[in-house]
């Protein structure tokens, strides 16, 4: 190109009775990704779930209950769940005689001890969970809240429950305290 060739300010011609802009418009920003709504982490763009509390981004609230009055603990790793029947019990840790229902999920997280914990379904929708006293060498955590081996820990929906550093999960379909 000459230096003749190129175009000036004067050189711009209406069209349709508009001018068209001086400056082109700034390309778009590229999507680094967004705040969880509930944790804040900063999720990546084009993930659909947060990878830390495990919140699906734009689905709308999540139901408050499953089918069934179903306890569904919902893991981290692997994208593998648990539920748990009203009236039931499951145990946590590594040991396949000890948590036979667990075991699978939790076999390859060496933080997670043979005998962890048991999360307990009661028949009237409540659930709490329990570190197993003298069992859990990285300890239990409720929203980072440290348990207390052998004393039990009533559970909400959405509580996040971790299992040593590393391994953890959601827990869904606890039903509500009636209203007094």
């Amino acid at each position: 190109m000459t230096e003749e060739s190129v175009w000036d300010d004067d050189d711009w011609q209406p069209v349709d009775g508009v001018t068209l802009p001086d400056t082109p418009p700034p390309p778009p920003s590229p999507r680094l990704g967004e705040r969880c709504p509930r944790c804040a982490t900063v999720v990546p763009a084009g993930t659909d779930r947060c990878p830390s509390c495990l919140t699906v981004l734009g689905a709308g609230p999540r139901p408050q209950r499953l089918a069934g009055g179903v306890l569904r603990l919902v893991f981290r790793a692997g994208g593998g769940h648990l539920d748990v029947p009203r009236g039931g019990e499951v145990r946590l840790g590594r040991s396949g005689d000890w948590a036979p229902e667990a075991s699978a999920l939790l076999a390859d997280e060496e933080t997670v001890s043979a005998r962890h914990a048991t999360v307990v379904h009661t028949a009237e929708g409540a659930a709490w969970v329990t570190e197993v006293a003298r069992g859990a060498t990285n300890g239990t955590r409720v929203n980072d809240r440290v348990l207390v081996p052998g004393r039990a820990v009533r559970l909400r929906n959405g509580d996040r429950i971790e299992l040593g550093p590393r391994a953890g999960f959601e827990v869904r379909g606890v039903q509500e305290e009636p209203a007094d």
